[in-house]
């Protein structure tokens, strides 16, 4: 019998708290540290809590190899803390445990965002915000020559006035701005505050389609082809941009729907001092003892 009851007893026993900070160790192994597989896994999940930017730059300058070697030392710093039973102190616990919390709030704001992060929300705020985006532009390509051949200048422009369509293999072949040589002369488009004034004139003043020169600056002389206008900037050209001030509202407004969906209330004073919470007592702690009552009663 006693031996049936002991069995109910140790069966009833809660389980250990679970060791914080365990992670799937999945993937390639690269280190063994004190018998623990450290893995590729840890470190990609390492990589992720990095903003993509980040991630990127790491791989372009080659630091892989470090990021792996501060995951290993991550691991040994955390069996000495489990070795210390650091987990157990209050502290420690309290630290945890807002980590976690904030874990989970930054999942549910990620979560929320990329659900309403849809292209109809980026078109909306798009629309809204037009004044941002209302500047003239202008896509053009041009040739430019040194102004000691001016000649030679000439004769290019008189060509291309002949057949429009050699404007790209002369740029490559004669314009001394390697940068858009290269390119067919290609400029793509640009604001008029992005170039010299008398270039900007000559093409703001131009229309779709126009060949114009020789306009002279003080980078020599160019022939320029007006290939496209516009007034404002498309939206898929700006929506990176936008991504990021659309996040900014979304999650505000999605931290507005809970706190209206919450009930939020003041506390209720209970005595002269406001009220307070004490510890709850420790599982299996004896109930503390009731004051005495008082003298006469």
């Amino acid at each position: 019998m006693l031996s049936l009851v002991t069995f109910l007893l140790v069966g009833c026993e809660p389980p250990p708290p679970p060791v914080p900070g365990q992670v799937e160790r999945t993937g390639e192994v690269l280190k063994v540290v004190n018998g623990q597989n450290v893995t590729q896994g840890m470190v990609d999940a390492q990589l992720d809590q990095l903003p993509a930017e980040t991630k990127d730059q790491i791989v372009a300058r080659g630091q892989m190899d470090r990021v792996k070697e501060n995951v290993v030392i991550g691991e040994v710093l955390y069996q000495e803390a489990l070795k210390q039973k650091l987990q157990d102190d209050p502290k420690v616990k309290s630290s945890i445990a807002l980590a976690e919390r904030g874990a989970l709030a930054s999942a549910l704001i990620e979560r929320t965002v990329t659900a309403r992060m849809t292209d109809d929300a980026i078109k909306k705020w798009y629309d809204d915000h037009a004044v941002q985006f209302a500047r003239p532009q202008v896509k053009a390509r041009h040739i430019l020559f040194d102004k000691k051949d001016k000649a030679e200048a000439e004769k290019a422009l008189e060509a291309l006035k002949a057949d429009r369509s050699k404007f790209g293999e002369i740029a490559t072949a004669k314009s001394i701005d390697k940068g858009s040589a290269k390119d067919g002369g290609d400029l793509g488009w640009f604001d008029k505050n992005r170039m010299v004034p008398e270039f900007a004139d000559a093409v703001f003043a131009g229309n779709k389609g126009d060949l114009l020169g020789l306009v002279e600056t003080k980078f020599g002389f160019h022939i320029i082809e007006i290939e496209d206008k516009r007034e404002s900037v498309p939206v898929d050209e700006v929506k990176d941009k936008i991504k990021g001030q659309l996040r900014d509202d979304l999650v505000k407004a999605y931290i507005e729907e809970l706190q209206k969906a919450a009930t939020i209330t003041d506390a209720t004073a209970a005595a002269a001092g406001g009220a307070s919470v004490t510890p709850a007592p420790a599982e299996g702690a004896a109930p503390a003892a009731e004051a005495p009552p008082a003298a006469g009663k």
